[in-house]
């Protein structure tokens, strides 16, 4: 049977993307990892669902097209039809269960982070700051110190009794999206990209850098960072 052709459009980095992509490099599936500048964007972002990206489209064997966004679609998407293995997203609704009770605390870290995030890129408007606001640099400073502080300690710890309770991965001793969710997460805050999140900021909890260890160790994934 002929598998359809993918392409996955987003900017040339990890981020929202990377879930994705490693959901297409964990089953084997060839994909086109299409990269646009951000001035390429500015062309494109009419043409998209939602004026957003990552982007993917899928051309069936049939030769009709697809396009849809939400990265967290796409990666469930992705493992559910080419995961030979049933492993990644299982369709038992126990296991799936088990899987979207973790995405969701990795969703509840992104909320938690967001803000600190958005208003560090010029967005403190739309937190009803004023546009012209001179407190903006010193307020996003205490904000990611805080999350680093307050906020990273305590999904840290979360995270950890999940990974505690297993000996393995997040749900279990194969890894599933949810770890792969995790891992593009938690890789942005070992980078130093960030201002004010220092790129050892993961250090203090060995449970989870253990963690991932093991997912950087997975054949497919470790050929995908070149390590």
């Amino acid at each position: 049977m002929s598998q359809p052709q993918i392409s996955l459009t987003y900017f040339n980095i990890e981020a929202a993307a990377e879930k994705v992509r490693l959901a297409l490099v964990m089953t084997g599936t060839e994909f086109e990892d299409k990269r646009v500048t951000f001035e390429e964007w500015g062309a494109l972002k009419p043409s998209t669902p939602y004026g957003q990206l990552p982007l993917m489209t899928v051309t069936n064997p049939d030769g009709t097209v697809k396009s849809f966004a939400q990265s967290v679609a796409m990666m469930r998407w992705v493992a559910r039809k080419f995961d030979t293995t049933d492993t990644l997203y299982p369709a038992d609704a126990d296991k799936m269960l088990e899987i979207e009770e973790v995405i969701g605390l990795s969703d509840d870290m992104a909320k938690a982070w967001q803000p600190s995030l958005y208003m560090g890129m010029g967005r403190h408007a739309q937190y009803g700051h004023p546009q012209e606001w001179p407190e903006a640099k010193e307020t996003v400073k205490k904000m990611r110190e805080t999350f680093i502080a307050e906020g990273l300690p305590r999904f840290m710890d979360f995270f950890s009794k999940k990974l505690e309770a297993t000996g393995a991965f997040f749900c279990g001793d194969k890894p599933t999206i949810a770890d792969l969710q995790i891992l593009a997460q938690l890789r942005y805050f070992t980078k130093g990209v960030a201002d004010h999140v220092p790129a050892d900021c993961l250090t203090p909890y060995p449970v989870v850098t253990s963690w991932m260890d093991r997912m950087h160790a997975i054949p497919q994934i470790k050929a995908w960072y070149k390590l």
